[in-house]
């Protein structure tokens, strides 16, 4: 049995935020209740920005980090708008605009742990990556 999970994400951030919680909550049920392993989970994003792929087109360091995370877009005409933070269960801990090609940034009020960190670019393109708190 194939089960396909398709969820149509808004602009609205609210909806953003509840629709990845419901999703991340199908799949945490999935596994307990016994779905086969043939079940695919999607996000759509809404069509202003594209989701660019882990490339090299931006680089965030120390990784662990501390107190200090240093960002920086690998190409010059480039600039970090924001980097917002969210918890590995999708709930957004932290928003810093940027609005250079690098930056630092104080996450010592950061608890300890994973987080998942979306960039926006000055060009509207959206990167992922995941960081790791001590």
């Amino acid at each position: 049995m194939n089960i396909e999970f398709i969820i149509f994400v808004s602009n609205n951030y609210a909806n953003q935020t509840l629709m990845k919680k419901l999703l991340l909550l199908f799949i945490f049920l999935g596994t307990f209740v016994g779905f086969s392993s043939n079940m695919k989970a999607q996000i759509k994003e809404p069509n202003s920005f594209s989701q660019k792929a882990d490339d090299g087109v931006l680089v965030a360091y120390p990784n662990p980090a501390r107190d200090f995370l240093v960002v920086k877009a690998k190409d010059s005409n480039l600039k970090i708008k924001n980097v917002i933070f969210y918890s590995i269960l999708g709930t957004q801990v932290a928003n810093y605009s940027v609005n250079m090609n690098s930056g630092e940034i104080n996450i010592e009020k950061l608890k300890p742990g994973k987080y998942l960190i979306r960039y926006i670019l000055s060009d509207n393109t959206m990167k992922v990556t995941q960081i790791v708190k001590q």
